[in-house]
């Protein structure tokens, strides 16, 4: 369900739930959706047996990725917070991130509305840089980033 004023998944979140249906992970893993909208993904991981959060800036998906939650009869804390902030301290085998991306002429992601969610900056890496810079403390031993692709990295440490 997608309620009025929140950006509907597209494709490309169908295409990463498709790939998290892949990715093995334990059943009970801490899994973080960061700027979870309508909470696709954050479903999809509860689905596999993910003790899930789900993380969003607007107060509307986070309203929006509740409901749907509760429709489903699945288990997701659902916080509002910007990236990391509501989660501080705590860490997560997988971190799945579905950002913003397309880049906007303007140059600024809008403050508030429903392009908040598309809008990536002048190149289209507003958000996704800010979390591949923020991500590594909240990887756990299994952790991993859906699009920051540091499995390796955390595994082979510094």
């Amino acid at each position: 369900m997608v309620i009025p004023g929140v950006y509907a998944p597209q494709e490309d979140t169908a295409l990463l739930a498709v790939a998290l249906s892949e990715e093995p992970f334990p059943p009970g893993a801490a899994v973080l959706d960061v700027g979870t909208g309508t909470g696709a993904l954050a479903l999809a991981a509860a689905r596999r047996g993910g003790r899930v959060t789900a993380v969003d800036v607007s107060r509307r998906t986070v309203c929006n990725a509740r409901l749907n939650a509760a429709r489903a009869g699945l288990r997701v804390r659902v916080r509002r917070g910007n990236l990391f902030d509501p989660v501080r301290g705590e860490s997560f085998d997988p971190i799945l991130a579905n950002p913003p991306y397309v880049p906007a002429p303007g140059g600024t992601c809008p403050p508030r509305g429903a392009a908040r969610a598309w809008d990536a900056g002048h190149d289209g890496r507003m958000a996704l840089d800010r979390i591949c810079e923020e991500v590594p403390p909240y990887c756990g031993p299994r952790g991993y980033c859906s699009w920051c692709n540091l499995r390796s990295a955390i595994r082979s440490g510094p």
